[in-house]
């Protein structure tokens, strides 16, 4: 199994990723990647993909399927972070 790393997603950051939800996919653009410190023991970097959709976008805290980063499609789990003036906001975090 490949572990997903900052480089997978890279190319990825302000473009449209295509998040398979039912009746049928949505697109979030992935705006931003932040990298944490390494510590011992850690088995990769750390990071945390940041994901942004227009407000008629709602997606429930939940496991989608991701169609973007290098060997994808990836099973990413989102959460929905407070929203911004017309768009909400939603992270993934890896560690």
């Amino acid at each position: 199994m490949h572990l997903m790393t900052p480089e997978d997603f890279e190319p990825w950051v302000g473009r449209a990723v295509r998040v398979s939800t039912v009746p049928e996919p949505v697109e979030l653009i992935l705006a931003r990647i932040v990298r944490h410190k390494v510590l011992p023991g850690d088995f990769r970097e750390p990071f945390t993909l940041f994901f942004e959709s227009p407000m008629d976008v709602s997606l429930i805290d939940e496991t989608y399927e991701f169609d973007c980063g290098r060997g994808g499609p990836y099973s990413i789990s989102i959460s929905q972070k407070q929203p911004l003036p017309g768009r909400r906001l939603y992270e993934a975090f890896f560690n």
